[in-house]
């Protein structure tokens, strides 16, 4: 019995103990400030500069004259290329976009057109490869055409990050993609 008196007390007093360490009290006083750290310098802010488009480029617009045309399948189609496009890469290729726009001159203003681009009944399309961008002037009712003569252009080459950044852009529309990719006429 003196056992079990024994084990009773010690288990009250331990309840006891447990009860009376609650975190019910007052917050202490606050300790005394630490040291003050070393102050670092102060930098000058630079200015900001426009948005970049490091991975796009945008040619300049280019003159296709009657002698970059060559006849094919007996004057119904025309075909021409730009070679020598370092920007056009296998990337690109795969997974980029590389759009060409063709200038009008319209009364009082410039009107940039997508490619393929019709009219009457001429096609004016283009493929691209690594390097280079292939144009093609057709006849839509297979009748002959005459040389395209001289035609303005330009293209612009996009990489997949771009293409990607810019989901909302409408690609088709110059003014949208000289916007979306900071571009200068």
């Amino acid at each position: 019995m003196k056992k079990t008196f024994l084990k009773t007390g010690l288990v009250l007093v331990v309840a006891l103990l447990a009860i009376s360490c609650s975190k019910d009290g007052e917050t202490g006083p606050a300790g005394p400030a630490g040291a003050n750290g070393i102050n670092g310098t102060n930098g000058t802010n630079g200015t900001n500069g426009i948005d970049g488009n490091a991975n796009v480029f945008g040619s300049n617009t280019f003159l296709f004259a009657t002698s970059n045309w060559t006849s094919q399948a007996g004057g119904t189609s025309w075909t021409s290329s730009i070679i020598n496009v370092s920007s056009i890469t296998q990337t690109i290729v795969d997974r980029g976009i590389v759009l060409v726009f063709r200038k009008y001159n319209e009364p009082g203003q410039t009107v940039w057109a997508p490619l393929p681009d019709t009219n009457t009944n001429i096609n004016l399309s283009y493929e691209f490869g690594v390097g280079t961008i292939y144009l093609l002037v057709q006849s839509t009712n297979a009748v002959a055409i005459s040389n395209p003569g001289a035609i303005t252009l330009r293209y612009v080459v996009i990489s997949p990050s771009n293409k990607l950044a810019n989901p909302n852009t409408d690609w088709n529309d110059y003014n949208q993609v000289k916007e979306a990719l900071h571009l200068k006429d």
